[in-house]
């Protein structure tokens, strides 16, 4: 699951990319990090452990661009035996552009979460569409499942609201966040989320940190407030 928009065997061949292959003026980046804990809008992805993360991108000059990304999750496996699915692919697509000064985007993401499952299992597997409108330091994306999402019986047409704005100052970005998952058809199920980072580059590597919660019961532990560190670097 990727907020700004990989097989494993993508991520090991990273090291191998000079930034003469990646170079500025290509239409191709690549990307990986290193995370304390994968959170996806507010809720841990890795059971608060661990993550690696990568991905690469192809950008048009004419708007259109697409990409993909990857990361370890445990999610899906957590308390059930049976599943032994242990990382997500995200596929995507769009096109995005700027007029007087606002920017648009608008695209498609395919969550994949390869792996065995048993028998009636629903699919954790989500289609996903979005828009995203930007002015500034500020902005506002919504994105609507066109599946169920993330495996949740009957919950295609969910939505999720995401309000954010960054600042730079003396050498840092500050980012902050909140976000509004709506899901169809789950009693109590919809809530809220938010994020607080800063982050930086040290040594040619963006390092971040960042403080996130939401207001689900906090006996769900994965949903619980905490601090993430981050480690990246793009090519």
């Amino acid at each position: 699951m990727r907020t700004s928009l990989l097989s494993l065997s993508m991520l090991a061949a990273l090291p191998l990319l000079s930034t003469q292959a990646l170079a500025e003026d290509s239409p191709i980046s690549a990307n990986v990090a290193l995370v304390s804990d994968y959170q996806y809008r507010g809720i841990s992805q890795t059971n608060e452990n661990m993550a690696l993360q990568g991905g690469f991108d192809y950008a048009h000059e004419s708007g259109f661009y697409a990409g993909t990304w990857g990361s370890n999750v445990s999610w899906l496996s957590d308390g059930n035996a049976d599943v032994s699915s242990s990382l997500e692919i995200d596929v995507y697509g769009g096109y995005s552009t700027e007029f007087s000064g606002v920017g648009v985007d608008v695209g498609l993401l395919q969550y994949l979460y390869p792996g065995n499952y048993p028998a009636g299992y629903n699919s954790a597997d989500t289609l996903e569409g979005y828009v995203g409108v930007s002015y500034g330091p500020v902005s506002l994306k919504i994105s609507h499942s066109f599946t169920d999402l993330f495996g949740v019986e009957d919950s295609e047409g969910s939505q999720y609201y995401d309000l954010s704005a960054s600042h730079e100052i003396a050498g840092f970005t500050i980012d902050a966040h909140f976000g509004r998952q709506k899901i169809e058809d789950c009693d109590g199920c919809s809530y809220n989320d938010w994020k607080l980072g800063v982050g930086t580059s040290v040594m040619g590597f963006d390092v971040g940190l960042a403080y996130v919660d939401t207001d689900i019961d906090s006996s769900v532990d994965i949903a619980d407030q905490r601090v993430i560190l981050s480690v990246g670097k793009s090519f």
